[in-house]
């Protein structure tokens, strides 16, 4: 694709030490990822007079969920235990499958779980909005 004097192509491993020069020179705080993973589904270059400028990809990430009935079926602490037990079972078969990472969306007003969640092994993310967007 070429459009407005630059150039979008696939990424190759030879784009790969540009690309770190230009993460390392963004400073934002987040660790670069393997990009010859297999998780990394597409990535792209932009090409302007034959220099990478920019790169853009998707990584495979989970998106766990959690439902679990407010009825008196069980205390406070066994639903946290069922809950517990839960994610354990869904982490563990999600890196079965080979997916490595898996987020989770936490409304505004739970915060209390979500000290829960950091009990469990979750860790917060930094405090950047998170987007979504539907592919077609």
């Amino acid at each position: 694709m070429e459009s407005q004097g630059f150039q979008i192509r696939d990424f190759t491993l030879s784009d790969l030490e540009r690309i770190k020069e230009i993460h390392e020179a963004s400073e934002l705080d987040y660790r670069f990822p393997d990009l010859a993973g297999p998780l990394f589904l597409v990535k792209k270059v932009l090409e302007r007079d034959g220099c990478v400028e920019a790169c853009g990809g998707a990584y495979l990430q989970a998106e766990a969920y959690v439902w679990i009935s407010r009825g008196q079926w069980a205390t406070p602490a066994e639903k946290l235990a069922a809950i517990q037990a839960l994610d354990e079972a869904v982490l563990h078969e999600l890196w079965l499958k080979g997916v490595d990472c898996c987020c989770l969306r936490l409304p505004p007003g739970m915060e209390r779980f979500g000290e829960r969640l950091e009990e469990m092994g979750w860790t917060r993310d930094r405090e950047w909005a998170t987007y979504s967007k539907e592919t077609r």
